[in-house]
């Protein structure tokens, strides 16, 4: 796998600093960013071991996203050279920031989990289709990369540290690798502004689509090369119908 150059000089940046970068095909068009990455260290949800230690690994692979990526670029390493995720408690943690828990199945999923919704989006936008969701692996760290908003990992958005936020969107503001991207999904709410959003990534304001909770907002820039949509975090009560309009909007970019 070629990784692009903008993404390699990010990772040295982050590899130094420890800074989040997110997970994701780095050379995809669609870059999400959501609110913030779910762990649970703490137990709030009350599970049992194998829940506690999971949540523990996924902070792990939080706080060694930037290793794991230079490590994945050292070795050139493709998404099929990546092993099958396995759970259970006696599974060595073998998540890969190009594909973290690689051939996990939809079915595992509930359905207003976010990794459920982006499955969703995904096959709205490449396949035009729903139905096949819950019968297939989740694939759509092929085409989409993902990020969050604020670099503070929380269980829930009411307990999360956003002192960091407005950092994060200088970050996201000042790197290459970030602003390369054509389309940007801000599922992240009230995190972020149409002022900010004009401001960092260049687009004016175009409509408003959808109706009551189901909104989002579209951006452009200029020569119409860049689209920014904002919306709420995909996740709970998220309808098909938002995401079928989204869908639309890209594949219609993409059409151009």
């Amino acid at each position: 796998m070629v990784y692009p150059e903008i993404f390699v000089k990010k990772v040295i940046e982050c590899t130094k600093t420890e800074i989040y970068i997110g997970t994701g095909n780095p050379n995809s068009k669609i870059l999400i960013v959501g609110k913030e990455t779910a762990t649970d260290v703490e137990n709030k949800a009350k599970g049992d071991e194998l829940y506690v230690r999971f949540q523990n690994e996924m902070l792990q692979d939080f706080k060694e996203n930037a290793t794991k990526w230079n490590l994945n670029i050292e070795n050139l390493l493709h998404v099929d050279s990546i092993p099958n995720w396995k759970g259970g408690k006696d599974s060595p943690l073998t998540s890969n920031p190009l594909f973290p828990f690689k051939s996990l199945h939809a079915k595992e999923l509930k359905e207003g989990q976010t990794w459920s919704k982006y499955q969703k989006l995904h096959d709205l936008i490449f396949l035009n289709n729903l139905s096949s969701v819950k019968e297939k692996e989740i694939d759509f760290h092929n085409n989409f990369f993902l990020t969050e908003m604020n670099s503070s990992p929380a269980k829930f958005t009411r307990d999360a540290d956003k002192k960091g936020i407005p950092d994060r969107k200088k970050f996201i503001k000042e790197s290459v690798f970030f602003q390369n991207f054509p389309i940007v999904i801000l599922a992240c709410s009230n995190y972020i502004n149409g002022v900010e959003i004009e401001e960092i990534f260049n687009v004016k304001f175009d409509k408003q689509i959808g109706n009551e909770k189901q909104l989002c907002w579209t951006h452009y820039n200029a020569d119409k090369t860049k689209l920014v949509i904002h919306t709420r975090q995909l996740s709970t009560n998220v309808s098909d119908s938002l995401l079928i309009e989204i869908a639309n909007e890209i594949r219609s970019f993409l059409k151009k």
